[in-house]
């Protein structure tokens, strides 16, 4: 249905872009979305509601910089004006903007690619998800926890636990998905 309706807005409303525009169907497929993030110029997510939008985290990974909403968990993943761009939920004329600014202009294209390269904190990665896991794997089949096996973490996340355990706590400056989003107010 989305499918027919993109061919059909663009076919109908927009004919002389059709040669710019490719739309496809394509399966879920993690080997065919790295190739299309590989050759990407800017990612879209543009949801009304969304989790932790995993294509988010990859599209920085790639070096290609982001267009999405201020919904759900995406304004974790996100460094506003530095590697995204955050719009809000509908608006489709802060998207048009930032689409022509990242066309247009290569020095703030090539900023924003730069800064989602290397501002990925690893807690995204598979890495950083093993090491949660075993983290808690360790920590649940040790008889270090006693017979009720609980682990009391205070509200912290699981990935400061094992880096500390482990002797390397974050450093002032790495990165890393910011608390504050996590953080019991007072």
């Amino acid at each position: 249905m989305v499918f027919d309706e993109a061919l059909n807005q663009i076919e109908n409303k927009y004919p002389e872009l059709l040669p710019d525009i490719s739309i496809m169907r394509l399966p879920a497929n993690d080997l065919l979305l790295n190739t299309l993030l590989a050759h990407a110029h800017v990612a879209l997510q543009l949801s009304t509601r969304e989790g932790f939008e995993v294509k988010v985290s990859e599209a920085l990974l790639a070096g290609v910089p982001v267009i999405a909403t201020r919904a759900g968990g995406i304004p974790i993943q996100v460094k506003d004006k530095e590697d995204a761009f955050l719009v809000e939920p509908g608006d489709y004329q802060a998207v048009a903007k930032h689409l022509m600014d990242l066309f247009s202009d290569q020095d703030l294209w090539r900023k924003m690619s730069h800064a989602a390269k290397t501002g990925v904190s690893d807690e995204v990665s598979t890495v950083g998800n093993a090491l949660c896991w075993y983290y808690l794997a360790a920590k649940l089949t040790t008889t270090e926890l006693g017979a009720d096996r609980k682990l009391v973490g205070n509200r912290r996340w699981i990935n400061d636990l094992a880096r500390e355990e482990a002797g390397f706590p974050y450093r002032e400056g790495e990165n890393r998905l910011p608390r504050s989003f996590t953080e019991v107010k007072a």
